[in-house]
């Protein structure tokens, strides 16, 4: 975890199997008591392909 509220990740591409790395802010979590757990997104691109990416985070 980075010192700027984010979560640093590393995702293969399916299309060409470059490692990308990306970051996602931190998101409230799961939690029992609360019925809005809800899914979080960010898009990304490979940069060896181009190939588009969707994260998805709580």
């Amino acid at each position: 975890m980075s010192s700027t509220g984010h979560t640093d990740m590393h995702v293969g591409c399916p299309e060409c199997g470059a490692t990308i790395d990306a970051s996602v802010p931190m998101g409230p979590g799961i939690h029992t008591e609360n019925d809005s757990n809800r899914l979080r997104g960010k898009q990304t691109r490979c940069r060896n392909c181009g190939h588009e990416l969707e994260l998805y985070y709580y």
